[in-house]
C-alpha cells in the first residue's frame, strides 16, 4: 500500500537554468506545469523541433514562464504561469508534444517506522536471503561507484554511514535538492540532501550500503558511494517535476545506479490513481517527461531500479485497473529494472504487485508487522536509530545494491574516473543470475527470480531452482 505521508499539498516551483539547484522563486496565484517539447529523445540528448529562442517566445506568449529548462537533456520544461489559458494556448503550439499542470509523486512503504533496541546484522534475514555476507568475502563494492536515492534525503551523519579515519560513504557534495515550492505551499523542510525530510531515503540507504563498521547493519554494497538526490518534500510528497529534475542531474553527473522507492502519483493524497494511462493528457506529460528522463539517465550510463508498487496488482492483466495504454511508472518504464517484493520464505509479498512482463526480479521486501524485524526489513533511521518496515520500496534497494556490486565487480574505470559498465549488461547479469523459485523459468510472480549477490558477482548463469521456495497463489496456469 501507499507510504502514509500525510499533508496538505501545494504547487511547487523550480527555479534555474538546467544544472542548476532549483529554488523557490514562484508568486502566489500560479501554477507550476510539465511543458513536453516536440522532438526526439537520443541516449545523449534532446532535439527539439525547433530552436531554444522558440520555445522560450512560446511559453512567454502563452503567459507563462520557464522555472526549470531540461529542454537539452530531456525535451522537458517546467513552467510557470497564472493564466488558466496556459496549458491550451502552448499545446496548441507545434513545438509542444503535450502540457500538464504538475501533481505529485508519493512514496511506497506499508507503514510508518518503529525503533528496534537492538539493531544487528544477525537480524538481516533479508541479506542471508540474496546472500551478500557470502559475496562480499569477494566484493563489497568499489567507492569509485555511485549509487543515486531519489528519495527523501538521506541522513549522511549516521553513524552506520561513517568508518573511523575513512568518514562517511554518503557523498553531501554531489548531492541535490530537486524540491521546491510556492510560498504558500507546505515546507520543504531542510534543503539540505544529507539531512532526511522523512525516513523512507536513510532506511533506503542502509539497505544499499550501510557500512561494515562494527555499527548496526551492512548493506547490500557497502563499499560504494551513495549519492543523495532529494525529491521529496517535508510533506512526504515527490513532486513529478522534481522527480524529472533528479532523473536528469542523475544523467548529467553520470551516476552509476538509482534506486526510485515511488510511483507517480496524479491526485491528491488518497485520490491517485496507481496506473498513468495516455489517453490521459495530464498524466501522458507525467510518463513522457519520466520516461525521456530515464532514456536520458541511461544513455548516459545510469542503471535504473525501481519499486513495482504495493497492490498486490497482476499488472500483466489487459482486464485490470493496468489497462493496454496504463503503467505503473517508472517501474514499467523502458530499461528499468521493476522489483517485487517478497517475505522471509521467499513468498511473494502480499501486497507487492507481480505480473508479466512488468516484474523482472525478486528481491526481500518483507511481508509482516511493521516493527517486527523477523518478518520485515531492518535498517537505518535518521538521528542514529534503526528501524524494521516492509514495502517494494524496501525491495528495490536490494536490487540497486546488487547492481551496484556487478558495476564494481565487472566495470572498467575510465580517466575522468566514471566506472564504466553498459547499463543493459548490468541488468543482463543481474536476472540471468537470480535463482530462480516458483514456477521454473520466468514467471508473472517472481520475474527472473530471487537475486543472488553471490551469483551475481561470479557471473554465474547455471541453472539454480530453490524448490523450498513457496508457490504464489496468484499463478494461472
Amino acid at each position: 500500500m501507499k507510504k502514509p505521508w500525510l499533508a496538505a499539498l501545494a504547487a511547487v516551483v523550480l527555479a534555474g537554468v538546467a544544472g542548476a539547484v532549483p529554488t523557490a522563486t514562484g508568486s502566489a496565484g500560479s501554477e507550476r506545469y510539465l511543458v513536453v517539447l516536440a522532438g526526439t529523445q537520443g541516449d545523449e540528448g534532446f532535439a527539439s523541433v525547433g530552436s531554444h529562442a522558440a520555445v522560450v517566445a512560446a511559453v512567454s506568449a502563452a503567459g507563462g514562464t520557464i522555472a526549470n529548462d531540461l529542454s537539452r537533456q530531456v525535451g522537458v520544461l517546467v513552467a510557470e504561469s497564472n493564466m488558466a489559458t496556459f496549458a491550451d494556448a502552448l499545446s496548441a503550439s507545434a513545438l509542444v508534444q503535450t502540457v500538464g499542470k504538475d501533481k505529485p509523486f508519493k512514496g511506497l512503504p506499508e507503514a510508518g517506522p518503529e525503533q528496534t533496541a537492538d539493531p544487528a546484522e544477525g537480524l538481516q534475514w533479508d541479506m542471508e536471503m540474496i546472500r551478500a555476507p557470502q559475496a562480499h568475502n569477494f566484493q563489497a563494492g568499489a567507492r569509485s561507484v555511485d549509487v543515486g536515492v531519489l528519495d527523501s534525503g538521506i541522513d549522511g551523519h549516521h553513524p552506520d554511514f561513517i568508518v573511523d579515519g575513512k568518514g562517511s560513504n554518503v557523498d553531501c557534495a554531489r548531492g541535490r535538492n530537486s524540491v521546491s515550492f510556492l510560498p504558500s505551499g507546505p515546507g520543504v523542510g531542510n534543503p539540505d540532501p544529507c539531512v532526511d525530510n522523512q525516513f523512507h531515503g536513510t532506511h533506503v540507504a542502509g539497505t544499499i550500503a550501510a557500512q561494515a563498521n562494527g555499527i548496526g547493519v551492512v548493506g547490500v554494497a557497502p563499499n560504494v558511494t551513495l549519492v543523495p538526490v532529494k525529491v521529496c518534500d517535508a510533506s512526504g510528497f515527490c513532486y513529478v517535476s522534481g522527480v524529472v529534475d533528479g532523473l536528469t542531474y542523475a544523467g548529467d553527473i553520470k551516476l552509476d545506479v538509482i534506486n526510485m522507492s515511488f510511483f507517480v502519483d496524479d491526485d491528491a493524497f488518497q485520490e491517485s490513481t496507481e496506473f498513468k494511462c495516455n489517453s490521459d493528457p495530464t498524466q501522458q506529460a507525467f510518463r513522457q517527461s519520466v520516461e525521456r528522463a530515464i532514456k536520458y539517465a541511461i544513455g548516459r550510463g545510469v542503471v535504473p531500479v525501481a519499486a513495482l508498487g504495493n497492490s498486490d496488482e497482476d499488472l500483466g492483466d489487459p482486464s485490470a485497473a493496468d489497462a493496454a495504454d496504463c503503467d505503473v511508472i517508472p517501474a514499467e518504464t523502458a530499461g528499468v529494472i521493476a522489483v517485487s517484493a517478497l517475505g522471509p520464505e521467499s513468498e511473494k509479498a502480499g501486497y507487492s504487485n507481480y505480473g508479466v512482463p512488468a516484474n523482472d526480479v525478486a528481491a526481500p521486501g518483507g511481508n509482516g508487522t511493521t516493527g517486527d524485524c523477523t518478518t520485515t526489513i531492518l535498517s537505518t533511521l535518521p538521528g542514529g536509530a534503526y528501524g524494521c518496515i516492509q514495502g517494494t520500496s524496501m525491495a528495490s534497494p536490494h536490487a540497486a545494491g546488487v547492481a551496484a556490486l556487478i558495476v564494481s565487480q565487472f566495470g572498467k574505470l575510465a580517466k575522468n574516473g566514471d566506472v564504466e559498465l553498459a547499463p543493459s549488461t548490468v541488468e543482463s547479469i543481474l536476472e540471468r543470475s537470480a535463482t530462480d523459485i516458483g514456477l521454473q523459468g520466468y514467471d508473472t510472480c517472481f520475474g527472473n527470480g530471487r537475486i543472488d549477490a553471490l551469483r551475481a558477482i561470479e557471473r554465474d548463469f547455471s541453472p539454480r531452482y530453490d524448490a523450498s521456495a513457496p508457490f504464489c497463489a496468484e499463478y494461472t496456469e
